[in-house]
């Protein structure tokens, strides 16, 4: 996982952009050029690279590990990706979620939701990531929602939805607790006494600290017009192609508990389709 940090770090920057005056706080990133062009089969390339991170346990990679099964390992990740349409299934956005996550944000996973579905045709029930992470010695959930769409406002407007319907107090009890009964991390490990508490009720739901990471991509106008993201014409206009984003996010509503934050991710590529139909033939390949 360390080269394969080492080169997302190299192709995903957090854009940097004064943002202080909106409501919830917001980060844009976008991809390297590298001769002139967006890096997004490269991206293509680190998300099949991840697949194993991402839909297998710590256990499970370290079983096949041992028995020198690197196929198998390969094999079993992918089968746990969902065989609904490109189009239409959530898998690819939660894979991006799970890489930048692991790389810009400190949490970690502490439940592999693909194990979980019903059905391969199903997508991904209630939020799509359970990461966690310990701050000031207090237990945070990160229960994360991915839009991996190619028109901003639609995905926004879907965003906006599934945390407001996900943040419902009954929701909330029915997700934590088939968390709880899948809790991964083992007991030796330092905070597992901390996190396995707070799933299993040692603290109230309204107390609970829960951070809502929401991934939104989108097809980008500006994109195939630049060729460096260190120009300062592709600085410019991106700001402001950010600030016009994060503004529209902010005429959304969200009715959140006082102990639930929002923080929003915004992704912009050249062609989201795209790099689904490249995910996808990967995919029919690693199967």
């Amino acid at each position: 996982m360390k080269q394969l940090t080492m080169r997302a770090k190299n192709l995903i920057y957090k854009f940097q952009v004064d943002h202080k005056h909106l409501k919830t706080e917001k980060t844009g990133m976008t991809l390297n050029y590298e001769e002139g062009k967006y890096r997004q089969s490269e991206l293509v390339r680190i998300i099949r690279d991840t697949v194993v991170h991402f839909a297998l346990t710590k256990q499970e990679i370290r079983k096949y590990k041992e028995d020198d099964d690197f196929g198998e390992m390969q094999r079993k990740a992918w089968d746990r990706i969902s065989k609904a349409h490109k189009n239409s299934k959530g898998d690819y956005g939660e894979l991006l979620l799970f890489i930048i996550l692991s790389i810009f944000f400190p949490s970690e996973k502490f439940v592999t939701k693909v194990r979980l579905r019903s059905s391969m045709k199903d997508q991904i029930k209630g939020f799509d990531c359970a990461h966690f992470s310990i701050e000031n010695d207090e237990v945070i959930l990160w229960l994360g929602e991915a839009k991996f769409h190619k028109q901003f406002s639609g995905a926004i407007a879907d965003a906006i939805k599934s945390v407001n319907d996900h943040c419902n107090i009954d929701f909330l009890k029915d997700e934590i607790s088939i968390l709880a009964s899948n809790i991964e991390i083992n007991d030796d490990f330092k905070g597992y006494d901390k996190i396995n508490n707070v799933l299993n009720g040692g603290v109230t739901l309204d107390k609970i600290k829960i951070r809502i990471p929401v991934l939104v991509t989108y097809d980008s106008n500006l994109i195939p017009k630049h060729k460096d993201i260190e120009d300062a014409k592709f600085i410019e206009d991106m700001g402001k192609e950010f600030i016009s984003k994060y503004q529209n996010i902010d005429t959304h509503t969200l009715s959140l508990k006082p102990n639930i934050e929002v923080m929003f991710i915004i992704l912009p590529f050249e062609s989201v389709s795209n790099i689904k139909s490249e995910i996808d033939v990967l995919e029919a390949a690693m199967r």
